[in-house]
This record gives C-alpha cells, sequence and structure tokens, in this order.
C-alpha cells in the first residue's frame, strides 16, 4: 500500500468514525425529505443537530477550501465520505441554490474580499 492509499484509508477510519458519533440513527433513508419543494427544512433536534454538526465539520460542502466554510476536503475524499455516508443512509443536509450554484461561482469568479463572510 502506498502513502496515498494508507492516507485515504485513514480518511475513510475517520469519516466513518464521525459519522457514527454525528448522523442521528433516526434520520437514517430520510434525506429524500431535504429534496421536497417545500420552503422550510423539517423540523425536530435530530434534524438540527445533524444540520449544526455538517455544517461546524464543514462537510455539507466537502470539496470547498475551509476558510470559506467547506471541508477543504480532495474529491477523492469527498468521495469516500459520500460513500461512507450511503452506507449508513446519511445524507447532506446543505441543499439548495447557494451550494449548488452561488458558492461555486464564487469560489471561482469571485474576489477575496467577496468570498469572506
Amino acid at each position: 500500500m502506498n502513502v496515498q492509499d494508507s492516507q485515504l484509508s485513514g480518511f475513510r477510519a475517520e469519516a466513518r468514525e464521525w459519522l457514527e458519533r454525528n448522523f442521528p440513527k433516526s434520520l437514517a433513508g430520510r434525506g429524500d425529505e431535504y429534496f421536497d419543494i417545500s420552503p422550510r427544512y423539517p423540523e425536530g433536534e435530530d434534524w438540527a443537530a445533524w444540520r449544526r454538526a455538517m455544517g461546524e465539520k464543514g462537510w455539507g460542502t466537502p470539496t470547498w477550501p475551509a476558510e470559506y466554510g467547506g471541508g477543504g476536503l480532495t474529491r477523492q475524499q469527498a468521495l469516500i465520505l459520500r460513500d461512507e455516508m450511503e452506507k449508513i443512509g446519511a445524507f447532506t443536509p446543505m441543499i439548495g441554490i447557494a451550494q449548488s450554484m452561488f458558492g461555486p461561482t464564487m469560489l471561482g469568479r469571485g474576489h477575496d474580499p467577496q468570498r469572506h463572510p
């Protein structure tokens, strides 16, 4: 096993452990509720805790630079995270135009002062 494979294996273990500690099992398989066209997020302590945990970790936008609120992960690490999330029925609670369109545009085209909150 080379160094990169070893690092990715270590990241997989880290992601699995973090998800085990932070993803509320009551939400497993309920990601479709986030894709509903409803203007509100689902309510409840578990939903709020999951949004907060993912936001604080930066894994709602895993490949965005950490300095802009993302996870700072490589594409390979983000794929591993997604794989580990799928295994337990987890999902990203960060869905919307900010993550899919505005953020990537700002990161790619914006000026540094615009990128900082």
